[in-house]
């Protein structure tokens, strides 16, 4: 779960990088004309999609983490309860 968890807050802190750099970019986006305009403009497309995806990455492999630390633990658990019957109604056990 702590990987998951470590895992989910670096996503987080890339989403909140990459949006304040969106915003510096679009801030200075109005100085810019003509074809050095549209080259930023299409440059910016370009960012926001592989910002998207790389996101939306991390979220998946922090789900993925999250899934496997919960079908570990459950199977702890049920390894945990058949070792407790190990020799329960065993009288040469004793």
């Amino acid at each position: 779960m702590r990987s998951a968890a470590h895992v989910t807050g670096q996503g987080e802190d890339l989403a909140a990088g990459h949006l304040s750099s969106d915003h510096r970019i679009q801030a200075a986006q109005s100085g810019w004309q003509g074809a050095s305009a549209l080259a930023l403009n299409a440059a910016m497309d370009d960012w926001l999609e592989m910002s998207r995806a790389l996101l939306s990455r991390i979220g998946d492999h922090a789900r993925g983490l999250h899934q496997a630390a919960v079908a570990h633990a459950a199977a702890e658990e049920e390894r945990a309860r058949a070792l407790a019957q190990v020799g329960v109604g065993c009288d040469r056990c004793r």
